[in-house]
């Protein structure tokens, strides 16, 4: 009798790993089935997202003026961003209790961090848990955060309009203060202030630099022909859905992947990742930090950032009716911002995202080729002041009036508004491997930017 109940129950339990194996290759589960493991999933990447977030929310450059002397720097070894966030954190949990000056002086001593874009600080407040609807009216935005290096009890807050200023005992940038007094200025970039050219002078500090490390040679992170990787990359994006899925490669080399036509991974010849999915119910996006937390969540968990990666855009965008965010990234190479071609319309990493799903994602991401670093050395460049010289608009001479001057990008009345002019380095972006990308000194007027090859002095793109 005993042995027939335990043969019994082996017998139920074949019958039922049996049911359960069979279900896997036959039945596609539905989806609220599914929903609970998929949820769990989710879950794990906004907690990772939420660890990661300052290491993309995080400044482009520091600009420092201490004393007599001023640099910027686009690295941060002691990683003081890092320890400013906790001062940040400080003055945000004591907001009420501070004084705050909304249309504060600059301090003549500071640690200046710029940020690529204006930032919405529901995305620092939302970081650090904190609930202040006054915040959020007041400073909106973050462009700017200003570390004064004489009262340790104060920052600053440039919203993109004014600068705000904020003052409590609880603040404390003493430590930080140290570090930017200890800092080596003798061996990092000078810069010349209020230059004149032509009578007219420019407002911002020009970096007086004469060499620049060229040529350097990148590649993209995805090789199209690479179809191992290639497979492996679709099979992680659509998980369940990939045996359904139709791969078709084009005659120009384009790999796609897709299923019916609601969800596409694309990846062309160059090495351009995109995909979109509709596959989704749609919800409107309220809140920006929980649609920023689950891009950095997927992102971390599909590829992954590239170093020196950083936030570089915010947009609000519309799709069929739902509202949502786009959220633009881009990052540095020797430590310089990189920039593409917006000839062929691309972007480091471009996410869209609409209620709790990413229905866009764009990848294009350029790795340096190693194999060819010893072809990098110091080259001589253009000196900034002798490229906007060179491509200033010439007047006509009146008593010659049948000479017309050549035409050339920049006028002198515009130089009185140039707002900011940095060294980098510009991909084309024609080709998927040994790419020389090309160092460019870059002028900001107003809301354009001209981009002159550093060498030559010519103009390569205009962008506005």
């Amino acid at each position: 009798m005993k042995q027939e109940k335990i043969k019994n129950i082996i017998l139920i339990s074949m019958v039922l790993v049996c049911v359960y194996l069979s279900s896997n290759v036959w039945l596609k589960l539905p989806d609220f089935i599914k929903y609970k493991g998929e949820a769990g999933e989710d879950t794990k990447q906004e907690e990772i997202a939420a660890a990661d977030i300052w290491d993309v929310v995080r400044p482009i450059k520091n600009v420092i003026k201490y004393k007599d002397n001023y640099t910027i720097t686009y690295s941060d070894e002691q990683d003081i961003w890092g320890k400013s966030v906790y001062v940040i954190n400080d003055a945000f949990n004591n907001f009420n209790a501070s004084s705050i000056n909304e249309s504060a002086a600059f301090p003549s001593q500071y640690l200046k961090f710029d940020f690529s874009t204006n930032i919405p600080v529901e995305i620092f407040l939302g970081q650090m848990k904190i609930e202040n609807k006054d915040i959020q009216f007041r400073i909106k935005n973050i462009k700017n955060i200003i570390i004064d290096l004489e009262n340790t009890n104060a920052i600053y807050i440039y919203n993109g309009e004014n600068t705000i200023k904020i003052e409590s005992s609880s603040i404390n940038t003493g430590e930080i203060s140290n570090i930017v007094r200890q800092f080596d200025f003798e061996n990092k970039t000078d810069y010349a202030f209020e230059q004149k050219i032509n009578d007219e002078t420019i407002q911002v500090p020009i970096p007086l630099e004469t060499t620049a490390q060229t040529p350097v040679f990148v590649q993209s992170e995805l090789d199209v022909f690479d179809t191992d990787t290639i497979n492996q990359i679709a099979k992680n994006y659509f998980k369940g859905r990939y045996d359904y899925v139709r791969k078709s490669v084009e005659v120009s080399g384009n790999t796609v992947f897709m299923y019916r036509t609601e969800k596409v991974l694309k990846i062309n010849s160059e090495g351009l990742l995109d995909f979109y999915d509709t596959t989704e119910e749609l919800e409107n996006s309220s809140d920006v930090y929980e649609s920023f937390v689950k891009a950095v969540g997927f992102t971390n968990e599909f590829l992954g950032f590239p170093k020196d990666g950083y936030l570089s855009g915010v947009e609000n965008i519309e799709y069929e009716g739902n509202y949502g965010f786009r959220y633009i990234f881009s990052y540095k190479i020797l430590e310089r911002p990189i920039l593409f071609s917006r000839v062929r319309e691309n972007s480091a990493l471009q996410i869209d995202v609409i209620g709790d799903s990413v229905i866009s994602y764009k990848r294009f991401i350029r790795d340096i080729d190693e194999s060819q670093m010893n072809e990098k050395n110091e080259t001589p460049i253009l000196p900034a002041a002798n490229v906007i010289i060179s491509n200033l608009e010439e007047e006509s001479d009146p008593r010659y009036p049948e000479d017309v001057p050549e035409l050339k990008p920049l006028k002198r009345d515009m130089i009185k508004n140039i707002s900011n002019i940095y060294l980098g380095y510009f991909d084309i972006s024609r080709v998927s491997k040994e790419q020389a990308l090309r160092v460019v000194w870059v002028i900001e007027v107003g809301d354009k930017s001209y981009i002159f090859n550093a060498i030559t002095g010519k103009l390569i793109e205009e962008w506005q």
